[in-house]
């Protein structure tokens, strides 16, 4: 039964998994930051108009009944047989009136607090309920009267903040539900001789509905179009960024050899060895074979990483990484130990990317440490499917590396397809572990996400590569202790 059930229904949860990927697409914190901004601003105009139109249509409302209450008093004894409505309405209308403008007055002022800043959705909540009708349905109740919310209120709020669908669905569930629900459990369903419930009470329930979900899907519409439009720069400034990146350590390394040969000129006369040569040519190659990976990677159709896999002897591409890197390592008096092993298995890589991955671990040590670190590049050979049979145990590589970080085993596991691990450590002021789990992530959900915008576009890409290649990456680290970035390539089957 389970295997059927199984059968019947994961298809089906595929598809919805499917469609709510559509509809709801993963939001990156850059963006989560964005709009948290956007409501914050946004809902400080949109009191401010709040507060003026409320003024407007309460000025209308009080002239009406301070001034002209015997012909209101003759209209709703022949709409409900009541004329003595009019007095409840009256100071139903008064006391609404005062507090709301507390309301929305108080509304202003958290507005301006750190707290408001943090919170501005607890804020437009308080806000809509003061002007939606719910807090007059609340004033009402205590004189036996059922107020409808107010449908074109739930229309501006649409316009003036037109994000974040689900705020907008509860603070127009909450007069609702108190009208629907609330209200005939409390015997409030007539006005005067009237119910509220009759064809035409129907009738306003049906355009509250509509009018409800008009708003809502234009709140949606306009968040996803604001959503692509940021999510295209962001691709955008990643490309920027990727491209500032990737070609600054070869024009740096190439630079740096020209400047040397000048200063070692006799006469005007430059003697270059063929080493020389050799050098600035592959950097040269290493620039072109760069600007056409990214232009394949992040070309308009987002196909993502494109690989050109042959058999590499890592040390030779770490070499050329170090030498592109060695300005940036000068001026940052950096020690860096390159450990690892020419005579290590061939890996199975693309040249430029696997040159990319090194160069921004290389990097980003450099950007988030002080001066005076020491870096260590390191590989070995370890089983990639950690899993052993006698014992039944798991260990990932994180938690293999995190015990070695420690100090407590080695990265070796049980035997499995062999794969090459390499690691960038620092000895520099070490990664949060609550940052640590999110570092390679571009998009992300969650209440913590709006904290780390900007995080990781190089680690993005680094993260991408080795996905691309099958291997995994992550990272190890303890504040004041250090960080260890490693990451695993397969190995060549073949040097044909």
């Amino acid at each position: 039964m389970p295997l059927l059930t199984r059968h019947v229904f994961q298809p089906i949860y595929q598809r919805w998994a499917s469609v709510q990927k559509a509809l709801f697409p993963a939001e990156s914190a850059d963006y989560i930051q964005w709009r948290h901004e956007f409501l914050h601003k946004r809902l400080g105009f949109g009191l401010w108009v709040g507060l003026i139109c409320f003024l407007i249509s309460s000025a209308h409302s009080l002239n009406l009944l301070l001034f002209h209450l015997d012909r209101l008093r003759a209209d709703l004894d022949s709409l409900y047989g009541e004329p003595w409505l009019a007095d409840q309405f009256r100071e139903i209308t008064i006391i609404g009136f005062f507090l709301t403008t507390s309301v929305i007055v108080l509304c202003l002022v958290l507005h301006k607090t750190y707290w408001g800043h943090q919170h501005p959705a607890w804020i437009f909540i308080i806000f809509a309920s003061a002007v939606d009708g719910f807090l007059q349905q609340l004033i009402a109740t205590f004189y036996g009267l059922p107020i409808s919310p107010s449908t074109i209120v739930f229309l501006a709020l649409a316009v003036l903040l037109p994000l974040r669908w689900p705020l907008h669905l509860l603070i127009q569930l909450l007069p609702i539900t108190y009208y629907v629900i609330v209200l005939p459990i409390f015997g409030l369903t007539e006005i005067g001789d009237q119910s509220t419930f009759d064809v035409y009470g129907l009738g306003t329930l049906i355009e509250i509905g509509w009018v409800c979900l008009i708003s809502n899907v234009a709140v949606f519409v306009y968040e996803r179009m604001r959503r692509s439009e940021f999510e295209s720069r962001r691709e955008l400034q990643i490309f920027l960024h990727a491209i500032s990146h990737d070609l600054s350590s070869p024009v740096m390394g190439t630079s740096v050899v020209l400047r040397k040969l000048l200063d070692k000129s006799v006469d005007g006369q430059v003697t270059v060895g063929a080493s020389v040569v050799e050098r600035l040519v592959q950097g040269s190659d290493r620039q072109l074979s760069l600007l056409n990976s990214l232009v394949e990677a992040y070309n308009a159709d987002g196909q993502g990483i494109s690989l050109r896999v042959q058999p590499l002897q890592l040390s030779s591409v770490v070499q050329a990484v170090v030498a592109d890197s060695e300005p940036k390592l000068h001026q940052n008096t950096v020690e860096l130990r390159d450990v690892i092993d020419p005579e290590l298995p061939y890996v199975s890589a693309d040249p430029t990317h696997l040159w990319r991955i090194f160069s921004n671990l290389i990097d980003n040590a450099l950007k988030h440490n002080p001066p005076g670190i020491q870096l260590i590049l390191d590989a070995e050979v370890i089983d990639s499917n950690p899993y052993s049979a006698q014992s039944a145990t798991y260990r990932s590589p994180t938690e293999r590396l995190k015990a070695m970080f420690l100090g407590q085993g080695s990265a070796h596991s049980s035997k499995g397809p062999p794969m090459i691990l390499c690691r960038v450590q620092d000895s520099g002021i070490g990664i949060p572990p609550s940052q640590c789990q999110r570092l390679f992530d571009l998009y992300t959900r969650g209440k913590s996400a709006r904290y780390m915008p900007g995080l990781g576009l190089g680690l993005y890409l680094c993260k991408q590569i080795v996905t691309a290649h099958g291997g995994e990456i992550g990272v190890v680290s303890q504040p004041g202790k250090g960080t260890t970035f490693w990451f695993t390539l397969p190995l060549a089957t073949s040097l044909g």
